[in-house]
């Protein structure tokens, strides 16, 4: 990109008027002016025309690179957003209507603009979102092709949940990230659930479809004391962090079904001042159990999730008084 020199003024033809005519050089990045001004990793026209002509790119990736880079450090930094961002919007919609090798990329930083537009001030994040309700349209197109984007736009734009809704409600399968983003929404539109079923219970699944099912289930699902605990046995501690990774562009709002915890008889190994380690069973368990009135030796009941977090304690002493102590 540095040699590129700086831009003036750019009509772009094709865009939601017949000519967008815009001074980079006012529209502010992490690095300043979007012109190239303060530098090649600011000239955000310049970026976006290399992403325009992709193919013409193809052999010299560098290139490509750098206009991501561009586009990923400069309109967006840390999770701040910059103004910039709302004049990079319709060229990158406008890239994405044609066949392009690196649409998938741009797809995804359209999202990631989206989830960092509450980084912006309240009349620049609402334009931005507006402007992503306004391509509705196009977007919920890219159903099968970039889900994971799609579903992100969704639960950030309010003006494209209409369209999505419409389109999950309709589909003949799901990802996972769609019944991820439909927990954020609240909503189990058309046979979402029973798909939900079939990820959860499927011969075939992957752990993430599995996870994903039992997330919407825990939220949608039938609450019998069964289901609740298979829902609860297919969601170990390590499953926030792994559907995070999945989603990508927000952090999943997992909740865990209420099961009753089982509870062991285990003796107390070891006493410090903000924890306790007994042995139950076989194995041995640490309980985040501050200031407690326990000694090596002493005899209680603990309560484990089907994964053996601790739950709860149950103490009872000698003239037969019942404590319990929640984790």
């Amino acid at each position: 990109m540095g040699r590129f020199e700086p831009t003036g003024p750019v009509d772009v033809p094709g865009l939601e008027h017949s000519v967008v005519n815009l001074s980079w050089g006012v529209l502010r990045g992490a690095a300043g002016p979007s012109d190239g001004t303060a530098g090649a990793g600011s000239n955000v026209p310049s970026a976006l025309g290399v992403l325009r002509h992709a193919e013409v790119y193809r052999n010299c990736p560098q290139e490509i690179e750098e206009a991501f880079d561009v586009l990923e450090q400069h309109v967006i930094k840390d999770g701040q957003l910059y103004p910039v961002a709302l004049a990079t919007l319709p060229f990158l919609f406008a890239t994405l209507r044609k066949v392009s090798p690196i649409s998938e990329r741009i797809a995804d930083l359209i999202a990631l603009y989206a989830s960092a537009a509450s980084t912006l001030e309240a009349p620049l994040s609402d334009r931005l979102l507006q402007i992503v309700g306004d391509h509705s349209a196009d977007i919920v197109r890219w159903w099968g092709r970039y889900d994971c984007a799609l579903a992100a736009l969704a639960v950030y734009a309010p003006g494209l949940r209409t369209l999505y809704l419409a389109a999950v409600e309709g589909a003949e399968r799901v990802e996972p990230e769609v019944l991820l983003a439909l927990i954020e929404l609240g909503e189990a539109p058309g046979d979402t659930t029973a798909y939900a079923y079939a990820m959860l219970d499927g011969a075939d699944s992957s752990e993430v479809q599995r996870l994903a099912g039992a997330a919407f289930l825990a939220r949608f699902g039938q609450h019998s004391p069964e289901q609740l605990a298979r829902i609860d046995a297919a969601l170990p501690p390590t499953a926030r962090g792994t559907l995070r990774k999945v989603v990508r562009f927000w952090n999943p709002n997992l909740s865990r079904p209420v099961v009753a915890p089982k509870l062991y008889d285990a003796e107390v190994l070891f006493t410090g001042k903000k924890l306790v380690v007994v042995k139950a069973g076989n194995r041995s368990v640490t309980l985040p159990w501050e200031g407690a009135e326990v000694a090596a030796g002493d005899r209680l009941q603990v309560g484990l999730t089907t994964h053996g977090q601790p739950k709860l304690a149950v103490v009872t002493d000698w003239k037969g008084n019942v404590r319990v102590i929640d984790f």
